[in-house]
């Protein structure tokens, strides 16, 4: 593996440039947040991950425009968004902003959170674990921001056809052309691929209990509604899943 330090540089540098923030925020997976419908089936499987804990403060790691953060800020949580890319931290609070609720955004690594430990009642993550170069030392320190009884919420997808599961989203009718120096840091990080079953394990080795995986019905089923009123979308080909487990 290469450097570290060189790794996060490069995929910062990809997650930051003005292009792929735009393209994030408006098109592609998170496109689907900005339907009602999508939204609504979201906000209701995030709900059910979170059950009967006691939630009051909620951190969203790799947030980028606070995709999630914002969705707890909805439910009603105090909620924080980590990300170390400063133009999607500008992206998230603007949309923040935009539809009205409050929600904190902090610059940082997501192999090392800048906060005390047993900070917040819930911890969240989507589509970060396959950018990290340690992603179990990762899942590691974000327990420990944990109080004790606290939720941790992993949010992914897989591609029902590659057994191996593809993790790093994609979607039809994807007019971006792949960042050959992007493609090469992301052959040198051990979680590109992974499934839900081998974060599972991941969790397990962490600590956490009482893992489970929150079905995606409604979720999917949004998706394929909004794609046969706007069918220009493009079809999201890749399997939602929402893992949760205890402290």
């Amino acid at each position: 593996m290469a450097d570290t330090t060189e790794l996060k540089k490069g995929i910062c540098e990809r997650w930051s440039d003005p292009d792929r923030v735009q393209g994030w925020v408006q098109s592609g997976l998170n496109a689907e947040f900005r339907d009602a419908a999508c939204r609504r089936a979201w906000m209701a499987a995030l709900r059910q991950a979170v059950g009967d804990a006691r939630v009051q403060e909620a951190l969203d790691i790799g947030t980028g425009p606070g995709t999630i953060a914002q969705l707890w800020a909805e439910i009603g949580y105090v909620s924080t968004g980590l990300d170390f890319s400063a133009p999607m931290l500008r992206a998230g609070r603007a949309a923040a902003a935009e539809r009205g609720l409050a929600v904190t955004f902090v610059e940082g690594d997501a192999e090392a959170p800048p906060f005390p430990a047993r900070r917040f009642d819930l911890v969240s993550s989507r589509f970060v674990l396959f950018t990290l170069p340690h992603p179990g030392y990762a899942v590691r320190r974000w327990m420990r921001l944990l109080q004790r009884g606290g939720v941790m919420v992993l949010i992914g997808h897989e591609n029902p056809n590659d057994p191996k599961g593809q993790h790093h989203p994609r979607r039809s009718h994807s007019k971006r052309h792949p960042d050959k120096r992007h493609e090469e840091a992301l052959r040198q990080l051990p979680f590109v691929h992974h499934t839900a079953g081998e974060l599972t394990v991941v969790m397990e080795a962490a600590g956490l209990r009482d893992i489970r995986r929150i079905p995606m019905e409604q979720v999917i089923a949004a998706r394929a509604a909004r794609f046969r009123r706007k069918p220009a979308t493009g079809a999201i080909l890749n399997a939602p899943y929402i893992l949760v487990g205890r402290k």
